[in-house]
């Protein structure tokens, strides 16, 4: 099947904004970042005889995405490492994406599959490894617990060793801690903020990622907190005079 034109203008669309992501990647970090998983990325979308596959083997032209693997950077954030001999390490993402077309200009939640993996290896006398992921609960069971749609995970394992070293650490598979979505644009300031904060100092200084978040802002998140606020009807922004925005969440721009 090939994709319609009016659907490929859309994805094409949404390939520029990865280039322009990954653009800004090279200029402000440069060898500290490998941007080659966005350039693949950004040919899938570009191909219209490629049409995303959904977790149930499905697939409609009205679902686009796209799969980042392997993406690298480097692992700045080690003033409270453990163990402490540990002097570099790389921070790892891997993206698996589907949304819905007709879902990205309105407030619906865009996403129908998403998952956001981050595995993070650091180096001493031998290679320590830690990670968590963010994904979108799309099981066809219902849960066995209260059960956020969007939720942040750590991964005690992420190698998924068979003999993995747990040490005294009694890993669960709770909490499951509601957070908001992240796409690799959104996600970029997560990763940085968090783990390469000169990178994030540098990106935030740019206009272009300043324009590139506010755009998929209003496309993500919005729909998000808009329908969390909602709980409290009528929401009225007069009322709110807590306001310290940037230290709720730094990466708003």
């Amino acid at each position: 099947m090939t994709v319609s034109r009016n659907i490929m203008h859309f994805r094409n669309e949404r390939a520029r904004e990865l280039e322009r992501m990954a653009k800004l990647l090279e200029k402000c970090i440069g060898n500290d970042v490998n941007t080659s998983a966005i350039y693949k990325a950004i040919a899938e979308l570009k191909n219209e005889n490629t049409i995303p596959v959904l977790k149930d083997g499905s697939y409609n032209q009205n679902v686009w995405g796209y799969d980042i693997e392997d993406f690298e950077m480097t692992l700045e954030s080690l003033k409270h490492v453990k163990p402490t001999n540990i002097k570099n390490g790389k921070v790892y993402l891997n993206i698996k994406m589907r949304a819905s077309v007709d879902n990205w200009i309105d407030m619906s939640d865009p996403f129908i599959e998403l998952g956001f993996n981050v595995f993070i290896k650091g180096i001493s006398d031998k290679v320590y490894h830690f990670g968590f992921h963010i994904d979108r609960h799309c099981s066809t069971t219902s849960p066995s617990g209260p059960h956020p749609i969007y939720h942040l995970q750590y991964d005690m394992n992420p190698t998924d060793s068979s003999d993995y070293d747990s040490g005294s650490i009694l890993y669960l598979d709770t909490p499951r801690l509601m957070h908001f979505p992240l796409d690799f644009i959104l996600g970029i300031g997560f990763l940085t903020s968090n783990f390469f904060p000169t990178a994030f100092s540098l990106l935030v200084e740019e206009k272009e990622y300043f324009k590139l978040n506010s755009e998929y802002q209003q496309r993500i998140w919005k729909p998000y907190f808009h329908t969390l606020a909602n709980h409290w009807k009528p929401f009225e922004q007069a009322d709110v005079i807590w306001n310290p925005i940037k230290d709720l969440c730094p990466i708003f721009v």
